[in-house]
Parts: structure tokens; sequence; C-alpha cells
């Protein structure tokens, strides 16, 4: 999801969209269009206070402190100039922005939690601590570590002049986006 609207690095037809969407909206990390949107502007304006989660406030803010505080006014400024249009015409994208605050809790805790429950008889709290909560919470630090120690720990290959780094263990943990000096 990432690389198709964020960085609209591929074109897509709607199943592959659609999945795509659903496992987006199993993640909780907001509807794509405010993730893009963010994403678009931290891009632009990385290590500055249009930044989202700028790594020059520190570990913490860069990890989890951006989304605890008020974003910084430039953050609404600069967000407001990111073309956006590309996603407002994607249907898929506009529906589930619609529907994301009904549909998310649906697709990120229940049904994880209910499929080993019902198919192979689970108890229903094991399944709910492992299958939801440890699962959500795993997916979000290993993503924050993109944001945090990829930005402070490891090499930089590509180009020296920027706080993105190469991080190895990042990269692991999060599908290669922590080989984030070439991002």
């Amino acid at each position: 999801a990432h690389r198709l609207w964020a960085h609209r690095a591929y074109k897509a037809r709607w199943p592959l969209r659609l999945f795509l969407a659903v496992l987006q909206t199993m993640a909780f990390q907001n509807h794509i269009y405010e993730w893009v949107r963010d994403h678009r502007v931290h891009h632009k304006f990385t290590e500055t206070d249009a930044d989202p989660h700028n790594a020059r406030r520190g570990f913490f803010f860069s990890h989890i402190g951006w989304l605890m505080l008020r974003k910084h006014k430039e953050v609404y400024e600069k967000g407001a100039t990111v073309d956006m249009s590309d996603l407002e015409k994607d249907p898929i994208v506009m529906f589930q922005k619609k529907t994301y605050l009904f549909v998310m809790p649906l697709i990120c805790f229940v049904v994880p939690a209910g499929i080993p429950v019902y198919f192979w008889g689970e108890d229903p709290w094991a399944s709910w601590y492992a299958a939801a909560i440890a699962r959500y919470t795993l997916t979000l630090h290993f993503t924050w570590l993109v944001n945090s120690a990829a930005h402070i720990w490891g090499n930089r290959p590509y180009d020296k002049y920027i706080g993105a780094t190469d991080n190895k263990a990042v990269a692991n943990c999060a599908f290669g986006e922590g080989f984030h000096n070439f991002h």
C-alpha cells in the first residue's frame, strides 16, 4: 500500500487495490488518504518542523511521541499543499476513508481474533491477545522503528548527508523498509 499510493511506484487494478486497502485497514495506522498525506509531507519536508515525525526531535518523538502530541502548525500548513488528487480519484481509497471508523475495528481486531476461535477452537482470550493485540502492537512498533531507529542507527551508503539510515534489524522486522537511506 505504501509504494502504490504514497509513491505511485506502480499501477494496480482494483482487485489488488482492494486487497491492499483491506491489509492497510488491518494495520490501523489511519486511513489511506491521511497516511499517504502524512507520508508525502514527510518526504517533501523531511527532518523539518513540517515533517509529522521529525527525527531531529529525538527518538521518542519520532517513534511514538508524534502521535501523542499536537502536530506542529507547519505539518498542517505544508500538508494542505500536497497534491492528493490521485487518491481523490480512487474510489477504493475514498470508500475506505468514508467507512474507516466502522470497518477498521472489525478488520483489525474482531476478524483476526475470531479466526483461531472459529477454525481451530482456540481459547477466545488467548486468540484476542495473540492474534489481535500482540499482532497489532508488534506491527506498530516495527513500523515506528522506521521513523525512529532507521533515522539514528545504521549506515548511509547512498547519501551520508541525510538522517535516514540503512538499518538491517529494522529492515528484517519491517519487510525491507529499514533500508531507509535509499528511500
